[in-house]
């Protein structure tokens, strides 16, 4: 662009705070870049004073985060220009269009088949899960689990008392995952 030329090899003005336009066929360390960077890292200074923001972070630590939005926003641009097709020639608007509707639509398909095997795996090691301490709790018996609740008989309470077996100890976090999901989801047992 000629604004863009002008700031950087003669006198011009540079980027209008007003309308701020990245120069996105270069990287962000050309002057123009750098200046709309500026620009932006003033005014989160000053909406940062003037909201009175709870957290402060460091000028550098905005700068980092601008410059990879930067990139970010590059590697969109860049990859929504027009490529040379197989016949030698550009491609219009509308098989660029296309090209990154397909590419969106391939990397969501990807992304679904990953959450789904990655959900599948995990019910599947859940269920082991389960099964295992459904086993374990039907294998001691009543005799195996303390009762927290007193049973009230003829008036008279009985007190439980809770043997502590050296092979329950190895158990206690699974023992308390049952009894916390008896209390969660009450119609499961």
């Amino acid at each position: 662009r000629e604004d863009v030329y002008s700031y950087e090899y003669e006198d011009g003005p540079g980027p209008d705070p007003k309308n701020l336009a990245f120069d996105t066929k270069n990287g962000f360390k050309t002057p123009w870049n750098r200046k709309i960077i500026n620009l932006l890292l003033g005014e989160l200074r000053r909406r940062g004073d003037e909201e009175r923001w709870p957290v402060s972070r460091s000028e550098a630590y905005f700068r980092e985060i601008l410059q990879d939005r930067y990139r970010r926003l590059r590697t969109v641009w860049t990859g929504a220009q027009p490529k040379v097709t197989e016949k030698g020639v550009l491609e219009t608007p509308v098989e660029v269009e296309m090209r990154l509707i397909a590419k969106k639509d391939e990397i969501l398909k990807v992304t679904r088949q990953t959450t789904r095997r990655r959900n599948t795996d995990d019910k599947e090691e859940d269920l082991l899960a389960w099964q295992w301490l459904q086993k374990l709790v039907k294998t001691l018996g009543e005799c195996g689990m303390s009762s927290e609740e007193s049973d009230l008989e003829n008036d008279i309470e009985t007190v439980l008392r809770v043997k502590n077996m050296v092979w329950r100890r190895a158990i206690e976090r699974e023992l308390d995952i049952v009894d916390h999901q008896r209390l969660v989801d009450d119609d499961i047992f």
